[in-house]
């Protein structure tokens, strides 16, 4: 039962993947801003990844998801508390607005490239620093 769920799961999230891709068309170069552009889509397919392997870790692995310090232990719970939060809206915000914007589009794309590519690493971050044990449900 364990291992359909996780199948389940892994199915579901690869799905996402494979619909965000179709939809970006990250291979689909624009012809005036072709780095940018690049750079925004392949940021956000990295911010995608992280964001499903954390939310993969959370919902299977996180049964004493704490922090290895103790002293700490609710800030930096707090911390991935509103971090989390930033990082499921910002990147996808950005992604969709980004062709409202006309004027100032190629810096637009290196902000939020910029901005996918640090939360990702946040996530990453968070990965490697909290334990994870496996759930026996």
């Amino acid at each position: 039962m364990n291992f359909l769920l996780h199948f389940i799961f892994i199915a579901a999230f690869l799905l996402i993947y494979i619909i965000a891709i179709i939809i970006l068309k990250p291979f689909r170069i624009h012809r005036k801003r072709p780095v940018s552009t690049i750079l925004i889509k392949a940021s956000y397919l990295i911010y995608l990844a992280c964001f499903l392997l954390m939310a993969y870790m959370i919902l299977f692995f996180s049964a004493n998801a704490e922090p290895t310090e103790e002293v700490d232990e609710e800030k930096i719970l707090n911390l991935l508390t509103v971090f989390s939060i930033f990082a499921f809206f910002i990147p996808n915000i950005g992604i969709m607005i980004r062709r409202r914007i006309s004027s100032w589009r190629v810096t637009y794309n290196y902000i939020v490239a910029a901005l996918n590519i640090l939360i990702a690493l946040g996530m990453i971050w968070f990965i490697m620093d909290l334990p994870w044990e496996f759930r026996s449900h």
